[in-house]
């Protein structure tokens, strides 16, 4: 079964709101680090905005990219052939810009360790300095191997987005007979509990990728839960609320709103489509997603480290200003940048992004 119009156009629509979710959690630890929190006085109401959006809002938004993904690797009747052609197709739409995205960084990162005037302002990260990298350091940094996240942190959703379509013939096997149910059960249970391994694959990503998986089933329907899209909603509301209080992250409460989170955005998705304007608008941005994506790391690294180090804001104002001011600047230069290059460099700007031979292959997924 081929994804319907509607379906379609729903995902594509939520691509680049997802990764707006996906800036402004990097944009909490990019003013939770240093200086720029720790030097003054921020009051409850600057830590509760902030923690309301980006653990509590866009807290779903990795998830449900994770669900996005396993339902359109699923679409389809399932062959092995179609197996081979869909991971082939992702060599070109995950794993080269990947390796591309994760060499740039640590390209930038070398660059400005070596420079007497920027090199202060990278040292003291997870990461050792580039120049003094071991073999291992940089397998590790660019394949994202043995560490929680590659050398361009936010790429570890690709790594293992890439190991789960490598392990789909598995998780066809088990969906695919009377231990769907308890397989996803058993998956939940892991996330829900905190049971993931301390470096590796982390439990959201089977789970939720496994989810879609299963509402690829013909006999599923994704827009099922929308008739209690406001039920949902409303729960989802209170919970956020309720998390946000308690200005720290409570396993049960933060994974109980995810539960609700995930439904509630993806319904918001049929009032998107009824608004014209609204509807074109995140159709045009939805093209520089993954441009934003790959690029934001780096770049919100770049601005927050500057700003801890020569703007020192005082008061709690300044670092709420930050807070929307570095994702929202760092968003729109690089959608701006991905426009150029486009127009530029189209060959090259697809290759990087995935973009140029997802376009090929649209209807296949």
């Amino acid at each position: 079964m081929s994804i319907d119009h509607r379906t379609s156009t729903r995902i594509d629509i939520l691509r680049f709101p997802l990764i707006v979710g996906v800036v402004f959690i990097h944009s909490y630890s990019g003013t939770n680090n240093g200086s720029i929190v720790n030097g003054c006085s921020r009051g409850f109401w600057v830590d509760y905005v902030r923690v309301f959006i980006s653990r509590g809002i866009a807290d779903v938004t990795v998830p449900l990219f994770f669900l996005i993904s396993g339902y359109l690797f699923f679409q389809g009747q399932w062959s092995w052939g179609n197996y081979v052609n869909k991971l082939k197709r992702r060599i070109n739409t995950l794993l080269v810009p990947y390796l591309f995205w994760n060499c740039l960084n640590l390209g930038i990162f070398a660059l400005a360790e070596s420079i007497p005037q920027t090199r202060a302002y990278y040292a003291g990260t997870v990461w050792p300095l580039v120049s003094v990298f071991s073999a291992l350091d940089y397998a590790k940094a660019i394949l994202g191997v043995f560490v929680d996240a590659p050398f361009n942190g936010p790429l570890w959703f690709i790594r293992d987005l890439m190991v789960l379509a490598v392990l789909a013939p598995a998780i066809h096997f088990l969906l695919a007979r009377k231990t769907a149910l308890p397989f996803l059960a058993l998956l939940f249970c892991l996330w829900f509990f905190g049971l993931s391994p301390s470096v590796g694959l982390r439990m959201q990503a089977p789970f939720f990728f496994c989810m879609g998986a299963y509402f690829s089933r013909p006999e599923m329907s994704v827009a099922s839960l929308d008739k209690f899209s406001w039920w949902i909603g409303a729960i989802f509301l209170c919970l956020i609320t309720l998390n946000t209080a308690y200005l720290a992250r409570v396993s049960y409460l933060d994974y109980s709103m995810v539960v609700f989170g995930v439904p509630c955005v993806w319904s918001l998705t049929k009032l998107a489509v009824r608004t014209t304007v609204l509807k074109s608008m995140l159709m045009k941005l939805s093209g520089a997603s993954f441009f934003v994506y790959a690029g934001h790391g780096i770049l919100q690294t770049i601005v927050s480290k500057a700003a801890d180090k020569m703007l020192m804001p005082a008061g709690g104002a300044a670092i709420l200003a930050l807070y929307f001011l570095i994702p929202i600047c760092a968003i729109t230069f690089l959608v701006l940048l991905h426009g150029c290059l486009r127009k530029v460099m189209p060959t090259v700007t697809g290759i990087i992004t995935g973009d140029s031979y997802r376009r090929r292959t649209c209807p296949s997924r």
